[in-house]
């Protein structure tokens, strides 16, 4: 990546961290699952008992966090959309869990299984968003069996990288057992990672039961977990920057530390979805400013602890694809890009802080997604492309368009995003003069009327999936 945004100093970052400590050491975090707990105090923490609250020395801190691995891959299932962790690469997600959509039809209800699958199979189609999340929760299926059925319709329907289920031990073994169909095996799913975890932590300074117990079950069965907590300023964290990014630092850390005593070398990435409190509402307010400059201090603090990063962009409090979510999810998008957070997520589809998941802003969002890796990009400044010779014979009559150089490197060094009108007014009068959002609607609807997944699952390996789902259907219900 050619530039780099670093608002914070390193004297900034280290005495952020020297503060982290401090509260990890005076204040401790309430960590409500029993073996996190012995974990921890087995490496020699204390405990208070009557409190819930442990307090973590430097040493043991540290000791843990150094065992996290600096570069990890997540996999897909057709081996070809690997996310490489810790490479340097910027990668995109779409929203994730949203509880209610906004239709193609521009109606906002309730959302649903086919939902989800129509949002997988749009992000496995567009070209610039990296990883299908789970855009949005199927309401529509038993309580029981709906994180099973989440990650089967992922395994189905994208051949990207996937979400998966990390709350509560029991849901947590039951997903992993799911995975390992489709990977052929809990020990091939551990050779190769095929779900991405979470575990947020709750601020403040809370690690919850049953976010912890995923935690672990994914630490030990070799799957990479993100620990993203969504500090709120002023409401559940500080109203500084600086004192936000100290309490959310002590929740993630605390998080790293517990899985890798779990299982050393767990595949961890330092996380936020932080933003700031809109004093006027309430609400949180993810495609502020400030989001932006959480994202730069996570990512830097991050490389402090030389662990990859999960931060968030993209994300928009407007209620439709308007020129104000326009503005804040490229704002908030470009900046986590340029400060280097290996994974944004949420990075597109998102209206309505992500409660809201649309199909069409999800279409637009992928050429905004394109636009900043573009600009990650840099330029390549070499003799072939400073291009003195091709300069020298094209003269001053500059005939460019027709020469080999041009037509060598076009399609490099620009950035060309389908969903955007580049041309006259005379040619889009003649079109009808149809605006950005209805020409996104018309995508999208020709994605999900002709898009197939290039590699289908395996016959064999869906009705398995299928009978696992069913059996753990049918012992909820005895």
């Amino acid at each position: 990546m050619a530039a780099m945004y670093e608002p914070f100093s390193r004297d900034d970052i280290g005495t952020i961290h020297d503060a982290t400590v401090r509260v990890l050491e005076r204040a401790g975090v309430r960590v409500l699952e029993d073996e996190a707990v012995s974990l921890l105090t087995l490496a020699g923490a204390s405990y208070d008992k009557a409190t819930r609250v442990v307090r973590i020395p430097e040493r043991v801190l540290m000791g843990a966090i150094s065992r996290a691995p600096s570069r990890f891959e997540l996999h897909s299932r057709d081996g070809k959309h690997n996310l490489a962790f810790g490479d340097g690469k910027v990668y995109t997600s779409s929203i994730g869990t949203a509880v209610q959509v906004e239709g193609l039809d521009g109606v906002v209800r309730p959302s649903t299984a086919k939902d989800l699958e129509s949002f997988l199979r749009l992000t496995d189609a567009l070209p610039n968003i990296d990883h299908s999340s789970w855009a949005c929760w199927s309401r529509d299926v038993p309580e029981a069996v709906a994180h099973l059925q989440m990650t089967f319709l992922s395994f189905k329907n994208t051949n990207k990288t996937i979400d998966g289920w990390s709350w509560g031990r029991k849901g947590t073994e039951e997903c992993l057992d799911l995975a390992a169909i489709a990977a052929g095996g809990r020990e091939a799913l551990s050779r190769r990672p095929m779900l991405l975890g979470f575990a947020n932590p709750v601020s403040p300074l809370t690690l919850s039961k049953e976010s912890t117990e995923g935690l672990i079950s994914f630490a030990r069965a070799g799957q990479p977990c993100v620990y993203p907590p969504e500090c709120m300023a002023g409401g559940t964290s500080p109203a500084t920057i600086a004192g936000l990014l100290v309490q959310q630092n002590a929740e993630v850390l605390a998080s790293i530390a517990v899985a890798q005593l779990a299982k050393s070398g767990a595949p961890s990435i330092y996380s936020s979805v932080s933003g700031t409190m809109d004093m006027r509402t309430g609400s949180i307010a993810l495609g502020a400013p400030e989001v932006g400059l959480i994202m730069a201090g996570t990512a830097q603090l991050a490389r402090r602890y030389k662990v990859p990063c999960r931060g968030t962009g993209g994300n928009t409090e407007a209620m439709l694809a308007d020129y104000q979510a326009g503005a804040e999810t490229a704002t908030t998008l470009l900046m986590a890009g340029l400060s280097g957070i290996d994974f944004i997520y949420d990075a597109a589809g998102s209206i309505e802080s992500s409660l809201t998941a649309s199909f069409t802003k999800l279409v637009l969002d992928d050429a905004v997604c394109g636009e900043v890796k573009r600009i990650l990009s840099g330029v390549d400044v070499d003799e072939e492309t400073l291009a003195v010779k091709v300069i020298e014979a094209a003269g001053h009559k500059g005939a460019y368009l027709s020469h080999p150089h041009t037509l060598k490197h076009f399609r490099r060094e620009a950035f060309v995003p389908p969903q955007f009108w580049r041309g006259p007014r005379a040619s889009w009068d003649s079109r009808g003069h149809k605006d950005i959002v209805d020409a996104a609607k018309r995508r999208a609807e020709e994605i999900l009327r002709e898009h197939e997944v290039a590699v289908p699952l395996d016959a064999d390996v869906e009705r398995e999936m299928g009978e696992y789902i069913k059996g753990v259907l049918r012992r909820s219900k005895a």
